[in-house]
């Protein structure tokens, strides 16, 4: 039973294997260019926030046209004079009143120029939503790239303990090698293969993520086309540039500042649209009367005035104040925020550049040499399993944690890049 279920196992890993290689034949390579493309076609986000643009033309657009008129015909069921019932002669009775209301002290104005700045709010948090989502589908391939580099690390390590693995149980069989050295290495394996799972699982959510932005199909493959060297020397280029102010976008430049700008001055505007509330609702009046009691044929002319006697409006006055405060408020928060995001990114990329010179650049190189020296010692029987340990996990780690490093590195240049570069 014990047999059978190892081959099923085994069988299942090799049937994982083929698959998962399968998926990478024929995969798109998905280029930054080529994402953003994407994005802006597909992206389900963007399209809602180009249709909130649209909905806000049509707000403006609205807010310009006046009130339409009010026009009362009133008709005389039965006559009082000759007790006709809809008496169309003569004598018929017929009122007609029209009205027709109209702005003062920006009661119309106001409103045209609040709903104009929340159209410029919505272009500018459309560019803010295209330029949040193209560093998120960046970043996310940068994180995608190295997940994937740091399996190939196990990938590596897992083929030449497995090679290990086979030498040793075929002596530990002929009673050559104590079972406990071949089990302590099959466990090292064991180890490896989960490490490298949670890392193919995370890669595979960073997929689904970018299926999602990028509207692809479920069963899609993604392979990430990036050029590590090149990203590596725009990043010290980019550091350069930027470090100390010297150069890059002003923060008052950004759409984020742009977009609080428009709010703001959307706020201010409803702010005087609800003082001007609280003058006289004025409409001017005109009214038409057949045969009334005044006389035959009677035209009049007025003006109608809701006055303010009770109700001045004071308490959304008070509201449309605090959110012109609240908008300056947010207005110096969001600047705070940029700047430091900035000033992080800048600190991510200098720690991480002189961590990557250290302790040489072909560092990567003579690690993987190591790998390959220690196995064929420990299969010479020249160094001890405990050397040998130690070994595949200084290699392993060190590796691990420099793909960490340039994938921390490029996702911060990718932020900064899309954000503060010219």
């Amino acid at each position: 039973m014990k047999t059978r279920m190892k081959r099923t196992i085994r069988f299942g890993l090799a049937l994982l294997a083929v698959l998962t290689y399968s998926n990478g034949v024929g995969a798109e390579r998905l280029s930054f260019s080529r994402a953003d493309s994407l994005l802006a076609v597909r992206n389900h986000a963007l399209r809602s926030a180009r249709l909130d643009v649209t909905a806000a033309e049509g707000q403006l657009a609205q807010s310009r046209r006046y009130d339409n008129p009010t026009v009362e015909v009133m008709y005389n069921v039965k006559n009082p004079t000759n007790h006709r019932w809809f008496d169309a002669g003569p004598t018929g009775e017929t009122d007609v009143q029209v009205s027709q209301p109209f702005a003062i002290g920006g009661q119309h104005a106001e409103l045209v120029r609040q709903n104009a700045a929340l159209l410029a709010a919505s272009h500018s948090q459309l560019t803010v939503a295209q330029r949040d989502l193209r560093t998120t589908v960046h970043t996310a391939m940068v994180d995608l790239y190295y997940q994937e580099r740091q399996a190939q690390v196990y990938d590596e390590e897992i083929t030449s303990a497995e090679k290990i693995l086979a030498a040793y149980r075929e002596q530990s069989d002929k009673g050559n090698i104590a079972t406990m050295e071949t089990q302590r290495i099959a466990t090292m394996v064991y180890q490896l293969r989960k490490s490298r799972a949670d890392l193919l699982l995370a890669a595979s959510d960073l997929k689904v993520q970018l299926r999602q932005l990028l509207a692809l199909p479920a069963d899609e493959p993604i392979s990430v086309d990036f050029d590590e060297t090149a990203a590596a020397d725009f990043a010290l280029r980019l550091y350069l540039s930027l470090h100390g102010d010297k150069s890059g976008v002003s923060v008052d430049a950004l759409p984020e500042m742009t977009l609080m700008g428009n709010q703001a001055e959307a706020a201010r505007h409803a702010l005087r649209w609800q003082r001007s509330q609280s003058l006289p609702q004025m409409a001017v009046q005109g009214e038409y009367d057949k045969n009334g009691s005044i006389g035959h044929n009677f035209f009049a002319v007025g003006l109608s005035v809701a006055v303010p006697l009770w109700n001045h409006n004071r308490g959304n006055i008070r509201s449309a104040q605090a959110a012109v405060e609240q908008a300056a408020i947010d207005t110096d928060r969001q600047r705070l925020a940029l700047t430091q995001q900035r000033q992080a990114d800048l600190d991510i990329i200098g720690q991480y550049l002189k961590q990557l010179a250290e302790p040489s650049p072909e560092v990567d190189a003579d690690l993987s040499q190591m790998l390959h020296a220690a196995e064929q010692q420990f299969m010479n029987r020249h160094i001890s399993l405990i050397e040998f340990v130690d070994l595949y996990g200084n290699y392993r780690d060190t590796m691990l944690a420099r793909l960490d490093a340039k994938n921390k590195m490029l996702q911060a240049v990718e932020r900064l890049k899309i954000v503060w570069d010219k």
